[in-house]
């Protein structure tokens, strides 16, 4: 019993408040690759019903679980409410729900209620009431993975992530967030995610790794040693300049400050995309650790004001943007916007996720996201701007309405660039190898300036 309180103790420690995903298809029963302290859902189960993950109780009189059957969870098949017909709506309705058995309870703390819910490529955003942020650490860590191990049974919900009160608990939880190798003695093993380069360096993947502590190590230094030791997987590759050396690594209130050698300059990429990865090959691995917020990187002890085109002065955020390939059973393509580089003298392309299922046509999501897009250090030139009236395809032509705003928005000298940042996103795509311009249906003339086209990349 001890044993597996220790484990459990384990699991929810690495839980990770700014994890990022691997999309999964998971299907009910689904199985794990990994023994957990967690039962799996039974086979034999009624037609349509769901599998709902479940706490053992706790006895108000005891200081350890109950734990009858040697496991801290049961699952409950339950039928959906009469009338609900979205399935992932009735999982999260029964998860709510008080459980139905005495040996099992809801692992909603009590009191706490789920306010809303949305899924938006494959993460289910759940937001608990605030009182949520009241309740005990390790109960607040066991609802979110019983969550995760809930929802994520279902077509289309690949991870999930869970607020409160404002704030983001835990993103985009998966049930591999609960691999743990546990034991008893010092020193111990976990299984820490980090983040790698794909084989064509357009996003990062991640990987587990094993890593033996002890009291005297802390987990950001094993990170950053193990990430520049490179993947243990031959399709992965290292997204840091080959030849850095890691000389110090340290985390005060949330910060980790990396200091790197100078290797990490001298060998750094030359593009936009492989700046990305190597940055956030950092800042999305040490991010996952649940005591690091942000990363600052030093380089030979000194601030570097621009990497590539970013600026390094200010600490860098978690960037799930760069995380995972496309996921094109889900409607999302695998495409490069070209972004405004800071200072708005050129632009930059960088793989993007986009989803065309609300829209009418590839060309008409991209130009969507790239209104949109929100990049880390780069300029956000659309921000502001007018709207898009309509993208019509015909041919290899492109021919994208303004609104009589688009131009009025944007400073004179900002407009070329901006022309430059479309037409190149949508030439980019095969179908398209020219991009004409209206402004409300008509020929795009803006200050006596004739905007129309066509324009080629």
């Amino acid at each position: 019993m001890r044993a597996r309180l220790f484990a459990l103790a384990l699991v929810l420690a690495l839980l990770l408040s700014g994890c990022a995903f691997d999309p999964a298809s998971l299907q009910l029963p689904f199985e794990l690759p990994f023994d957990l302290p967690w039962e799996q859902p039974e086979d034999g189960a009624a037609e349509g019903s769901l599998a709902i993950c479940r706490l053992t109780p706790v006895d108000p009189g005891a200081t350890e679980r109950a734990d009858p059957d040697g496991s801290l969870t049961g699952w409950e098949h339950l039928l959906p409410p009469e009338g609900v017909t979205d399935e992932l709506a009735a999982a999260i309705d029964l998860f709510a729900s008080p459980s139905q058995t005495e040996d099992l309870r809801c692992a909603l703390p009590a009191g706490v209620t789920v306010e809303d819910w949305s899924l938006e490529r494959g993460i289910v955003t759940v937001r608990l009431s605030e009182s949520f942020l009241d309740a005990d650490g390790m109960d607040r860590s066991a609802a979110a993975l019983a969550l995760a191990l809930t929802l994520c049974q279902l077509d289309g919900a690949d991870a999930v992530t869970v607020t409160a009160g404002g704030q983001t608990l835990f993103s985009g939880l998966v049930p591999e967030d609960a691999l743990l190798l546990a034991s008893d003695t010092d020193p111990y093993v976990r299984q820490l995610r980090l983040y790698f380069a794909d084989g064509e360096g357009r996003y990062l993947v991640s990987e587990y790794h094993s890593l033996t502590l002890d009291e005297d190590v802390a987990a950001d230094r094993y990170v950053m040693e193990e990430l520049l030791r490179g993947p243990n997987s031959g399709e992965l590759r290292s997204a840091i300049p080959a030849g850095t050396r890691l000389l110090s690594c340290q985390t005060d209130e949330g910060v980790c400050t990396v200091d790197l050698s100078e290797a990490f300059i001298t060998g750094r990429p030359d593009t936009a995309a492989g700046e990305r990865l190597a940055l956030c090959s950092i800042a999305d691995s040490l991010t996952a650790l649940p005591q690091v917020d942000s990363v600052r990187i030093l380089v030979e002890g000194q601030s570097v004001d621009r990497y590539v085109y970013r600026s390094l002065a200010e600490p860098l955020l978690r960037y799930e943007e760069a995380i995972a390939p496309s996921a094109e059973d889900q409607g999302e393509l695998d495409v490069d916007l070209y972004l405004p580089l800071p200072g708005l003298e050129a632009v930059e392309p960088l793989p993007w996720r986009v989803s065309v299922g609300e829209h009418d046509s590839v060309p008409e999501a991209v130009l969507a996201a790239l209104l949109t897009a929100a990049e880390p250090g780069y300029p956000a030139l659309f921000s502001g701007s007018g709207t898009v009236g309509s993208v019509t395809a015909r041919g290899s032509s492109c021919t994208v309405d303004l609104s009589e705003s688009f131009f009025a928005s944007l400073p004179a000298e900002h407009r070329a660039i901006a022309v430059r940042s479309m037409t190149a996103s949508l030439t980019a795509l095969d179908q398209v190898d020219r991009v004409f311009f209206t402004i409300g249906g008509q020929p795009a003339l803006f200050d006596g300036v004739d905007w129309s086209g066509p324009w080629t990349e």
